[in-house]
């Protein structure tokens, strides 16, 4: 189960140096994969416990620039893991797309992830040029609901990974796998079958995780890791993916 979890973290949270622990602890306890948001004010597609986790890191002086930084500071302290940046647009636009991609080039990021980018903007048609020439994905956000019709338009440039949310909606609810999210699942590995199909939103419990594993190849963490965070620590967080990865 090491190569099919996925966790997401918050950069500079809980603070920068414990979130290098983090990134770090992760990937020793097994994780092979890590998505890392950049803070923002107002992160339409999370839940309540992921934008308190923005908000803290928020107060911790996060910008865009440092968490940048901070991955490039866990990069040099042995942080092998595959990244991808998660970013809401607003934070990528302000920053300029060609200088958010080569920040991301520079901390050897796979991909970027946006979720509130629709593929038919000419925003998205300028960061799709700019991640080529930066060798990035940008990893297809997909959820329940999407129109079948134009869904090989949204994932015909997908790379190596594909998100599917569990949920039309937003992060920190409780998991469940609907009958149409199954057959999306099915129709999106159809059509791309050499992309790993990732889903998250509300994965809790070890159950959950194999739950999800038999529709998709990844199962993302975020909200329940972060709860653990919040109660007991980065150590009792880590504690809780390594029995997960048993």
């Amino acid at each position: 189960m090491k190569n099919k979890l996925m966790c997401h973290v918050v950069a500079g949270y809980p603070s920068q140096k414990e979130c290098i622990e983090l990134l770090l602890g992760m990937q020793k306890t097994g994780i092979k994969t890590i998505e890392v948001q950049i803070p923002f004010s107002d992160p339409i597609a999370d839940g309540e416990t992921i934008m308190k986790a923005n908000d803290r890191a928020i107060e911790n002086d996060m910008t865009t620039k440092k968490s940048f930084e901070l991955l490039k500071k866990a990069r040099d302290s042995g942080l092998k893991a595959d990244v991808y940046i998660m970013s809401y647009l607003q934070k990528v636009l302000s920053c300029g797309i060609e200088d958010f991609c080569i920040q991301a080039q520079s901390v050897n990021a796979k991909g970027l992830i946006i979720p509130d980018l629709p593929v038919d903007t000419e925003e998205y048609k300028l960061l799709r040029k700019a991640a080529d020439r930066y060798g990035l994905e940008i990893v297809p956000v997909v959820s329940p609901g999407a129109d079948i019709d134009r869904l090989g338009e949204v994932i015909k440039h997908a790379g190596d990974l594909i998100y599917l949310t569990s949920i039309k909606g937003i992060t920190g609810n409780k998991l469940k796998l609907s009958a149409s999210l199954k057959d999306l699942a099915k129709i999106v590995k159809n059509l791309k079958p050499d992309s790993k199909l990732a889903v998250g939103f509300g994965i809790q419990t070890k159950e959950d995780v194999k739950e999800v594993l038999d529709i998709a190849d990844i199962a993302v963490l975020g909200s329940s890791v972060i709860r653990r965070i919040d109660r007991s620590g980065v150590k009792n967080s880590l504690e809780f993916l390594t029995t997960l990865l048993r």
